[in-house]
């Protein structure tokens, strides 16, 4: 029987005992092609016995081997094989790489585990104890522009000794009018200011402090002083409300300048501390 590697053509003689090796699968000895040597199977004439021999004699006397299954999936049928490369082409790439073994891959080290798992808790403290500080510091916003957590937050400055305040923001406090008028003239010294304050953000904020500069005739200063939220608010009003969004209030301050003679003011909003 005689058979034909499909790749290069070449005839070769094969007896049964080869074709039952790994179910008739063979590589060719010329071009090193797998392929299946029951299906390119002929049986050899009697007549011409010499015609096949010629034909192997003429390839060089070529011959078959067996192949393993392993080596049909890397060389597939009907495809001339690869010579192998040298082994890293002459360069250097350092060790292979190791492979795990399945212990290693499904079991880890218990030490290290338990030193993944003291990070992790370490790292989720850090983490609560940067938002409780967050929390603390912008308490007075975060009740503010979130309504629903201002019951939390009190509750948190009743532990801690603090309170929510409604924030200092004196650039949204605009003043309104302003005013500085004597109200004895046979006492020139006492002076009465008046000034009106608004609220132009949507939201409460807390009572800034009166920065108030008395000027001469030059625009010299001659006295200044700052008023806090509780010296010129009227008895009773609550410091620690805020002067609601949107709203206004007048301020009056009696003011005894003695012989300083002001002839001007200068009137700015400064944020006060917590009362």
């Amino acid at each position: 029987m005689i058979t034909q590697c499909p790749a290069c053509g070449t005839h070769f003689r094969v007896t049964p005992e080869q074709l039952q090796v790994h179910q008739g699968q063979v590589r060719c000895g010329r071009c090193a092609t797998v392929f299946d040597g029951l299906r390119a199977l002929a049986a050899l004439p009697e007549t011409a016995p010499d015609a096949a021999e010629g034909r192997a004699g003429e390839s060089g006397a070529f011959r078959l081997e067996p192949v393993e299954p392993a080596q049909m999936a890397a060389a597939p049928q009907g495809a001339p094989a690869r010579a192998p490369e040298a082994a890293g082409g002459g360069k250097d790439y350092g060790p292979e790489p190791e492979q795990l073994s399945l212990d290693e891959q499904l079991f880890a080290d218990p030490a290290q585990m338990r030193r993944d798992r003291l990070w992790a808790v370490g790292a989720a403290l850090l983490v609560f104890a940067l938002a409780g500080q967050a929390a603390y510091y912008y308490r007075a916003d975060l009740a503010v522009h979130y309504p629903v957590l201002k019951p939390y937050l009190v509750k948190l400055c009743d532990a801690l000794q603090c309170k929510v305040l409604p924030p200092q923001r004196p650039r949204l406090i605009a003043i309104e009018a302003s005013d500085l008028q004597v109200t004895d003239p046979a006492r020139p010294g006492l002076i009465q200011l008046t000034a009106t304050l608004r609220n132009h953000a949507g939201h409460d904020l807390g009572y800034p402090a009166l920065d108030l500069v008395l000027t001469n005739t030059k625009e010299h200063t001659l006295a200044r002083r700052v008023f806090l939220p509780k010296e010129y608010l009227e008895r009773g009003e609550d410091v620690a409300s805020g002067l609601p969004a949107n709203a206004e209030i007048t301020v009056r301050l009696d003011l005894d300048t003695g012989d300083l003679s002001p002839a001007g003011f200068r009137l700015d909003l400064l944020p006060a501390p917590p009362p």
